[in-house]
């Protein structure tokens, strides 16, 4: 059990590492005047809108890689759960044996 227990540490440091991530992936969005955003006229405006779809484009990488951390911290709890289940299991029928002998 303790390779399953291994496993669910892992995957809760790779959760970790997402929810990480997922707070910080938007704290490096350029600023918009690095799009030309403060342009006047036609320049201005696509420089607003190239910032606009770069911060929703950060914004829906931040909530997918929650959603993952999100995924792989359940897993880590299920395999846990597992494990610990096993190992009751194991017990239980290595007192029956003990019994029965």
């Amino acid at each position: 059990m303790d390779t399953l227990h291994a496993l669910a540490a892992r995957l809760d440091e790779a959760s970790a590492t997402l929810a990480t991530l997922a707070r910080t992936v938007t704290a490096t969005d350029p600023p918009h005047p690095a799009f030309g955003a403060h342009a006047e006229g036609r320049p201005g405006e696509i420089g607003r809108a190239l910032h606009r779809q770069w911060t929703a484009a950060t914004g829906d990488r931040a909530r997918e890689a929650g959603a993952a951390a999100a995924r792989l911290s359940a897993a880590a709890a299920a395999l846990r759960s597992a494990a610990d289940r096993y190992a009751a299991t194991d017990e239980s029928a290595g007192r029956r044996l003990l019994r029965e002998a």
